[in-house]
């Protein structure tokens, strides 16, 4: 059995002597393999412990970019969370401080929850660190989807993975999001809608993200809404969607008319819900904030420090004094 003694040693040398592998190797006459095992073998024993810590906001930066977008927009809240070049990584820092504000600043109380569908929707469901919230009602703010075989635009799932995880109730739906046209006038009467309705009425929270990329969203790739809409609506020159209400880059609201053929949360709605919160981030999505922002379409918005760095910059370009 290899000694503990000889994996502190090497360790020391590796990690505070910062001697190379190939230079402990040759002290100890053995290859560069049998070291990095050493070393793994140490860190298995407990001798060695890594800890990786994410850069922190600086209470001047959260400070900073809140007071801003307060005087710009009437901002509620701005959260920050660290950023990163990956995206994943950046998914999950952002997914990581938005599950610790929803946890411990929203009351454990009788609140009706409406959630989003999308990626970051999708990320935040299954974070593990959420406190329970076992009053809450988790509702869909959308029907299903069939035509798109993927997780990020299951409502239900998503709606479902969020309950678990915050031990809550939930409602699910069970009307299609987009129906073929004249059959919606049926619909509106069954009570499955009505039930539906009435839920989206009365939101107490909304918790989703935002849209950026009409050609990329998969609701035109796999025409799940008809692609002639793509050109109507980039005419317009939209920048984002908040659960499918398309706006451009001053908050103007564009709602074509295959609007009246889908099953969703409508923008009236969304507006009349007492707590809005938005969780997005990343360079692409700069416009898509711009324009959420501008158009007050958000009350808590939980982002990263790069990006809102970007909505400051970019306002600041077309003249706007920020500071």
């Amino acid at each position: 059995m290899i000694d503990d003694k000889l994996l502190f040693d090497v360790a020391v040398d590796y990690f505070i002597n910062k001697k190379l592998q190939r230079e402990i190797a040759e002290e100890l006459g053995v290859s560069r393999v049998q070291v990095s095992k050493y070393l793994k073998l140490a860190e298995e024993r407990g001798i060695v412990k890594i800890e990786v810590i994410s850069p922190e906001i600086s209470d001047e930066n959260q400070i900073k970019y809140e007071k801003i977008l307060k005087k710009l927009f009437s901002l509620e809240k701005l959260i920050l969370a660290p950023s990163y070049n990956n995206p994943e990584r950046l998914l999950q820092s952002i997914c990581k401080v938005a599950s610790e504000y929803i946890s411990n600043n929203i009351p454990n109380s009788h609140l009706n929850v409406g959630i989003g569908w999308g990626s970051t929707m999708t990320k935040l469901a299954n974070s593990y660190n959420l406190f329970e919230k076992d009053l809450w009602n988790i509702v869909p703010l959308s029907g299903g989807i069939s035509q798109i075989a993927d997780e990020r635009f299951n409502i239900n799932y998503i709606v479902q993975n969020f309950a678990k995880n915050l031990n809550s109730k939930f409602t699910l739906i069970y009307l299609p999001f987009i129906l073929e046209k004249n059959i919606k006038a049926n619909i509106i009467k069954s009570s499955e809608f009505k039930k539906i309705v009435d839920l989206w009425n009365n939101l107490d929270v909304i918790i989703a993200s935002v849209g950026y990329s009409i050609s990329r969203s998969p609701l035109f790739r796999q025409n799940v809404i008809e692609g002639k809409y793509i050109n109507d609506l980039e005419h317009l020159n939209i920048v984002g969607d908040i659960l499918t209400h398309y706006f451009d880059l001053y908050g103007e609201i564009h709602d074509l008319d295959f609007v009246e053929n889908i099953i969703n949360i409508s923008i009236e709605q969304y507006k009349n819900a007492n707590l809005r919160i938005i969780v997005a981030g990343g360079l692409h999505k700069v416009e898509s904030l711009i324009g959420l922002l501008r158009g007050q379409l958000v009350d808590v918005l939980i982002t990263d420090r790069q990006t809102i760095e970007n909505v400051v910059n970019y306002l600041h370009e077309e003249g706007v004094d920020t500071y």
